[in-house]
């Protein structure tokens, strides 16, 4: 039986095969967007884990390390995304244990993530694999309105 892969994306050629599947979460980004973005995180620490079952990649997990007064060293995961088509199959839950086991080999103390309130599945998932809703997150746009 073919098993779960996870890896770090490490050269353009595999971030590009990785944009349809982000953009099943991030809807905004086109290709260009979503490779400049990613470049630019990249250059202050954001990584990109990919989860690959037999050929194809089914779930996508972009994170960085970090230090908050609140939270000592962490692991933040930006964006957590497993293909509409391949969810329930252990992606999600390979993909966490994978990010678990890098955060404890960089003396992370936690793991946090946000997700979007709409996300009722996300969050079913997230509470079994022992994660607690720790706070409520605010943004606020700084956008001029036109």
């Amino acid at each position: 039986m073919t098993q779960i892969i996870c890896s770090i994306v490490n050269t353009q050629e595999q971030l590009a095969r990785c944009f349809p599947l982000m953009h099943q979460l991030r809807l905004h980004l086109t290709l260009e967007a979503f490779l400049q973005q990613t470049r630019q995180q990249q250059a202050n620490g954001y990584q990109l884990l990919q989860a690959v079952y037999g050929q194809n990649i089914c779930g996508l997990a972009g994170f960085s390390l970090g230090q908050k007064l609140a939270w000592g060293k962490h692991l933040y995961v930006d964006d957590l995304i497993t293909n509409e088509n391949q969810r329930s199959m252990g992606v999600g839950g390979a993909m966490l244990k994978w990010l678990e086991q890098y955060a404890l080999q960089h003396d992370c103390d936690q793991l946090h993530l946000d997700s979007g309130v709409q996300r009722f599945s996300a969050h079913k998932f997230y509470l079994r694999e022992g994660f607690v809703i720790s706070s409520h997150h605010f943004a606020k746009s700084l956008a001029l309105a036109e």
